[in-house]
């Protein structure tokens, strides 16, 4: 029973993936958009990793406003960012998944 535990363990823990948040090189925010109407916004930075030059955030992130005001304050202040992001999408663009200022 042991073993049959451990296997299903090593199994499972085999096709975990635990991908590690990447971040942008420091960089002005621009072409800050909300798209359309479920709110899906984009951001253009750098490129970086598997990233284009855009960047996608969510409208179903939990701290989508805090993110979407610092970008925009940013951007209109012309003050450099840092975007986490964690993958990509089908397009190239990183996942937002947080910002901060360096």
């Amino acid at each position: 029973m042991k073993r049959i535990a451990l296997m299903t363990m090593l199994l499972l823990s085999a096709f975990k993936v635990s991908a590690e948040p990447m971040t942008t090189p420091t960089a002005v925010p621009k072409n800050l958009h909300v798209y359309d109407l479920q709110g899906n916004t984009y951001v253009d930075l750098k490129a970086h990793g598997c990233s284009n030059t855009r960047y996608y955030l969510s409208p179903t992130h939990p701290k989508y406003d805090a993110i979407t005001s610092i970008l925009l304050t940013a951007q209109t202040a012309s003050k450099p960012v840092i975007i986490r992001y964690e993958g990509c999408n089908p397009q190239n663009q990183g996942n937002i998944i947080g910002v901060y200022l360096p």
